[in-house]
C-alpha cells in the first residue's frame, strides 16, 4: 500500500455545530410600527408631550417611508 493511503489516525467524530437562531435582517413593517406605538403611549401616559411628537413624527416618516398604494402600477 501506498504510503500517502495508509490511515494513520483514527478519524475524529465532530459533534453538529450549535444551531445560531437568526433573526430577519429587516423587521416587518408592522412591528416598527408597533414599537414607536408602544412609546408613544408610554410618552403619552407620563404626559412627556414633548417626545411624544416626536415619536409621532419618527412613526409617520416610517409609514411615508413605506410603499404607498398610488406609487404602485395596476393600483387606482
Amino acid at each position: 500500500m501506498l504510503p500517502f493511503l495508509k490511515k494513520t489516525q483514527e478519524a475524529g467524530v465532530s459533534a453538529p455545530p450549535e444551531s445560531i437562531e437568526r433573526k430577519p435582517d429587516n423587521e416587518s413593517e408592522i412591528e416598527g410600527l408597533e414599537s414607536a406605538m408602544e412609546e408613544l403611549h408610554g410618552a403619552l401616559s407620563s404626559q412627556d408631550f414633548k417626545s411624544a411628537a416626536q415619536i409621532f413624527k419618527s412613526a409617520f416618516e416610517l409609514c411615508e417611508s413605506y410603499p404607498h398604494a398610488e406609487n404602485m402600477e395596476g393600483h387606482s
